[in-house]
């Protein structure tokens, strides 16, 4: 097994541009649990740093882990920059052309789209059937600067939905599942956590049990808790109450995420994941003199060149300065109420689950992952990335009807509504008011959701408050770097 994972390691890197500056390096020296955490890395001259970061038991997991993501980000960005486009309007287009209609694609509430509105577009396919389908240019991109000098219309690019591997059946259902498990807590966790823990009454995985008995051993309070059970698959997330001595105080609110059809493998993930965005988060977000100490110094000196400061997001950014002014006890304090909530407990046990035999191969999972979606009338999009000549399968998948990114931008759908209705949630009004507005669906998705509705976006930003760098992170460095200038004080050296 570690001989093919070498391999899958060279395989992935042997796509990356050839003049491009790639290192892959452990941080997890950053960090106190053991578990392995590589960053993999892209510099291009004058261009955004691409990061990619991976985690497992072992080394060489992670690594590839690494890889893999930075060939997802990577190679969606290239085929994004070349494909050809098309312009116009979803009316227009929809006369001679199939396309997908915005209307079903999570649109932020109070949006100011109408079909007459010229977009671009690009080419995606069905699965399984492989027909074309347009899909606005936006909704592929994984960041808003592979867009080059368009500006986005209608959302704030998203890495939801990549894929990587070495058949497009493995691509395609890695960025399902990615879908689906942000799908599934899109309101339930962060500042909506619903206090839903999991008791790991049954973990036939050694690994895994040992991890949890050895983070309870560091003073690491693990709680395993439960998003979602849509489509009959168990969305699961890790939170960690660390009363140790965290490396940087941002790791308190450190999170893993994941949903398989096999439920041990969705708490395996979501662990070693939890242990992952520790390491990351210092890596990415811990004071600049220790990075200095701790990562290779040509590293920290190019990311820091190609910081884009300019384009950050304006309330990300103050916020995450203003977390990093915040110690451990003073962002612990904010969780208490939410990530770290138990209000009530459910047994792993008897969580939904696939025996792992059933959904090992990727042909197998796919079809089941299909056969789930379509049962709920949804259907699959993907845009094959791949780099020509290569054995690597890259991919961004879209799944029109599943949503992201509620109460951060205010993107909400018919399921959404759907399900804050059910439980009789404040930021769902039958009728309009000041600080809310008229979430966009087609006739047939409303009348599903239970008639029309406004997203109360007023109350989604009080309720998120101090929290926002729990759903939109800046990007490496640039919080420290703004502190620093902020307090008047040159980047240290």
């Amino acid at each position: 097994m570690s001989d093919e994972l070498h391999r899958v390691a060279e395989a992935f890197r042997a796509t990356m541009p050839k003049h491009a500056h790639i290192s892959t390096f452990r941080i997890d020296h950053l960090d106190r649990t053991g578990i392995p955490v590589v960053q993999a890395n892209l510099l291009v001259e004058n261009y955004p740093a691409t990061t990619g970061y991976g985690y497992g038991f072992t080394p060489i997991e992670a690594e590839v882990g690494a890889l893999g993501e930075l060939c997802e980000e990577v190679h969606v960005g290239r085929w994004v920059a070349r494909a050809p486009r098309t312009e116009g309007s979803y009316a227009e287009l929809a006369r001679t052309r199939a396309v997908v209609d915005p209307l079903t694609l999570c649109l932020s509430a109070g949006s100011d789209y109408t079909p007459d509105m010229s977009l671009t577009w690009v080419e995606a396919r069905r699965w399984p059937s492989g027909e074309t389908v347009l899909v606005p240019r936006e909704w592929v991109a994984a960041y808003p600067y592979q867009l080059g000098d368009e500006k986005p219309r209608l959302i704030t690019p998203i890495t939801n939905g990549l894929g990587a591997g070495f058949d497009l059946e493995h691509a395609i259902a890695h960025g399902i599942m990615e879908a689906l498990q942000r799908d599934g807590n899109v309101t339930a966790y962060r500042a909506l956590d619903q206090g839903v823990v999991v008791e790991p009454d049954a973990v036939p995985d050694a690994q895994v049990r040992g991890l949890l008995d050895h983070l309870k051993s560091l003073g690491i309070g693990v709680t395993v808790k439960l998003a979602a059970e849509d489509f009959g698959m168990s969305n699961l997330y890790v939170v960690g109450d660390d009363r140790g001595q965290p490396t940087a105080p941002i790791q308190v609110t450190s999170c893993g995420e994941a949903v398989h059809p096999d439920r041990d493998r969705t708490l395996r993930k979501a662990l070693l994941e939890f242990c992952g965005s520790r390491a990351r988060k210092a890596a990415t977000h811990g004071p600049i003199p220790m990075l200095r100490e701790a990562l290779p110094l040509d590293y920290v000196e190019r990311q820091m060149k190609v910081a884009m400061l300019d384009e950050e997001e304006p309330r990300a950014l103050d916020a995450m300065v203003e977390w990093m002014g915040q110690d451990a006890d003073g962002l612990r304090s904010r969780l208490a109420s939410s990530v770290f909530a138990a209000r009530s407990h459910r047994r792993l046990s008897e969580l939904p689950t696939m025996p792992a035999a059933a959904v090992a191969d990727s042909k197998a999972r796919l079809a089941l992952l299909t056969e789930r979606l379509s049962a709920e009338g949804l259907e699959i999009l993907y845009v094959d990335a791949s780099p020509p000549g290569e054995a690597v399968r890259a991919v961004k998948v879209i799944v029109p009807g599943l949503e992201i990114e509620t109460m951060s931008y205010h993107r909400i759908g018919w399921r959404g509504v759907r399900r804050l209705r059910a439980r009789r949630d404040p930021l769902i009004l039958d009728a309009p008011r000041e600080g809310a507005k008229r979430v966009l669906l087609r006739p047939e998705d409303e009348e599903r959701a239970g008639g029309p509705a406004w997203f109360d976006g007023a109350l989604a930003d009080r309720l998120v408050g101090r929290l926002y760098p729990m759903y939109r992170e800046t990007g490496t460095f640039a919080a420290q770097m703004v502190l620093a200038q902020r307090r008047g004080q040159a980047v240290p050296a």
